[in-house]
């Protein structure tokens, strides 16, 4: 996809940003419906998507490039991790504010954001790896997530293998690539069925962030000093490094490239304060951050996804 092509792509996802935000402030889109629509892509929509877009017969290149995708992922996981320890000691933050820091760090908003911006650029075939690159993730946010976000949490702070194993993304993921590694086609209306429903998950996915952000309060976020600067690790500098090691180091090219360093441009989680609340953290900070880092992110992802056609 040529420059012009992808930047009508990313112009059109943060247009229905703009239009969720002004749906927000003249009360269409509201706190509970947010709630809602939220629950109907991550249970509906979006297992949909994943599912319909790995409909492709089984071939030995796509498994290669599918166990490479899943090791880059680990690998650049397992480097935030420490990458968000290290500069929290660095800054010599703790307590609570210590642990939003390093969940907005470590974990990219890759359901509402990540996959919209993916299939807008490479179309199902982007899908397909993509959900296998967040299989990590999925795993990471119910287990380091939940072990970063409670670390001040005086009950129960279990971590639940039912949510990491059942959670709506990971059950899409194996079902499709069970599918596709029998080679196995969906009736046709079936796949229709999955085809009208995940196409519906990038605009409904935009309107919901757009909402979410014009619930946040804008002059104090851009207070904080570290709210600062998880925008530039999360937004800049992760996804720079990611794109020299890979394609400097590593000297890979197309999607294997692409969507790595696309996701990894992502703004921060959502689950941040979702976690945040559930857990008596400092959800405020976590709310304030996910807003911050969308915010910024709509100047920051066209500019990084230009790099691709360079």
């Amino acid at each position: 996809m040529d420059f012009i092509s992808t930047f009508n792509q990313i112009f059109m996802l943060f247009t229905l940003i703009l239009l969720g935000y002004i749906a927000n402030k003249k009360g269409v889109v509201t706190k509970s419906l947010n709630k809602e629509l939220s629950n109907v892509i991550l249970y509906i929509t979006l297992p949909a998507l994943i599912i319909k877009s790995m409909q492709y017969d089984f071939s030995k290149d796509m498994m290669l490039k599918s166990v490479k995708i899943i090791l880059i992922s680990i690998f650049i996981y397992s480097s935030t991790i420490l990458f968000s320890r290290i500069i929290a000691a660095i800054l010599k933050i703790e307590g609570k504010t210590k642990d939003i820091v390093q969940f907005l760090i470590i974990f990219p908003n890759v359901g509402f954001m990540g996959y919209p911006v993916i299939s807008s650029i490479y179309g199902d075939s982007g899908v397909f790896y993509t959900a296998l690159f967040n299989m990590p993730f999925n795993i990471l946010i119910w287990t380091v997530g939940v072990v970063i976000m409670s670390r001040h949490y005086k009950k129960d702070n279990s971590i639940s293998i039912k949510k990491i194993l059942f959670n709506p993304g990971v059950f899409a993921i194996i079902v499709g690539y069970t599918l596709f590694l029998l080679s196995i086609k969906l009736p046709k209306p079936i796949y229709d069925i999955l085809d009208i429903l995940g196409s519906s998950t990038t605009p409904m996915s935009m309107i919901v962030v757009g909402s979410i952000l014009a619930q946040s309060r804008i002059q104090e976020a851009f207070k904080d000093k570290y709210l600062i600067m998880v925008s530039f690790v999360r937004l800049l500098i992760i996804p720079l490094i990611v794109y020299f090691v890979l394609k400097k180091i590593l000297f890979l090219d197309g999607l294997i490239l692409g969507i790595p360093f696309i996701i990894c441009a992502m703004p921060s989680a959502a689950n941040a304060a979702i976690f945040a609340t559930r857990f008596e953290n400092n959800h405020v900070l976590a709310s304030q951050g996910v807003f911050i880092t969308t915010l910024f992110s709509v100047i920051t992802i066209p500019i990084l996804v230009a790099m691709l056609q360079v």
